[in-house]
């Protein structure tokens, strides 16, 4: 039997499916249902969550490669994603267990960057947005130190593509 309090967590919980939700899209101020290009092209990449219950493949190092790419095209900056890679680092460093609190909140950190990044550059945000619905998509699945280690896998994957990519003045 589940009881009141976690009916209300669960109900709560976000799935990814929201479009209302002020942290997940930002379309410019575009009609309410369209998707914004970063939500087109996440969808068009194929994410798999295989990638992260169970490991890298060659279709992942396809997806990070267009991925990496599209952000670095679309204005992300290595500055604004730093922070988070960098903690994403010292939780591996530190193993899954011992850094899952701090696992948990880089998601309100993730979220607080594209909200940070709305008010400052609306019209050039699609590669951080991006970012935020592959990182989103990921930390569902992520529960043990196997899932963290090929979340991590992932995410290098993924920034060392959009380094590659990235202009000089970037």
């Amino acid at each position: 039997m589940v009881n009141n309090n976690e009916q209300s967590r669960n109900s709560n919980r976000y799935d990814g499916n929201n479009r209302n939700d002020v942290n997940c899209s930002y379309n410019g101020g575009n009609d309410e249902n369209k998707k914004t290009e970063a939500e087109v092209e996440f969808e068009s990449l194929g994410f798999n969550t295989k990638w992260i219950t169970e490991g890298a493949t060659t279709e992942m190092v396809e997806f990070a490669d267009k991925a990496g790419k599209f952000m670095a095209n679309n204005n992300l900056t290595s500055s604004k994603i730093r922070s988070i890679y960098g903690e994403v680092k010292r939780i591996q460093m530190k193993g899954f267990e011992e850094g899952r609190t701090e696992f948990y909140l880089l998601k309100p950190k993730v979220a607080y960057t594209v909200g940070r990044e709305k008010l400052s550059n609306k019209n050039h945000m699609q590669g951080l947005l991006l970012f935020k619905l592959i990182f989103d998509a990921c930390f569902e699945h992520v529960a043990d130190e196997a899932t963290y280690k090929n979340f991590c896998n992932l995410m290098e994957a993924i920034l060392a593509y959009h380094k590659a990519y990235v202009k000089k003045d970037n």
